[in-house]
């Protein structure tokens, strides 16, 4: 039986690989709409690669439905943790060993 760990970390491997196929299928967007598109495709080409990301999306939400609470980018992720408060070291009020003081909390470097 498997354990909560386990599903948990299964559905951050697909909800991972969803993500990366919006990212995908927005590239391809991207270069439509800038036409850039004409550098590296020609248009039949760039077509079936479209309908490819379309259809390889699809396939990762009905695996992984988009949860805004759970597939945060990485970015705002690491804010929200920049933002959170951090607590005093318990070190900085060690005494001395050996006349060694602690010059400044290393956190906050």
């Amino acid at each position: 039986m498997a354990n909560s760990g386990d599903a948990d970390r299964g559905r951050s491997v697909v909800a991972r690989w969803r993500m990366l196929a919006e990212r995908r299928l927005n590239y391809l967007i991207e270069l439509y709409e800038t036409g850039r598109w004409k550098v590296y495709y020609k248009e039949p080409e760039f077509l079936k690669v479209i309908q490819e990301a379309r259809v390889a999306l699809a396939t990762w939400e009905q695996l992984a439905p988009p949860d805004p609470v759970q597939d945060k980018p990485v970015e705002v992720a690491i804010a929200q943790m920049e933002d959170a408060a951090v607590l005093p070291s318990p070190f900085t009020q060690m005494p001395s060993t050996h006349g060694v003081e602690a010059q400044g909390d290393l956190r906050k470097a």
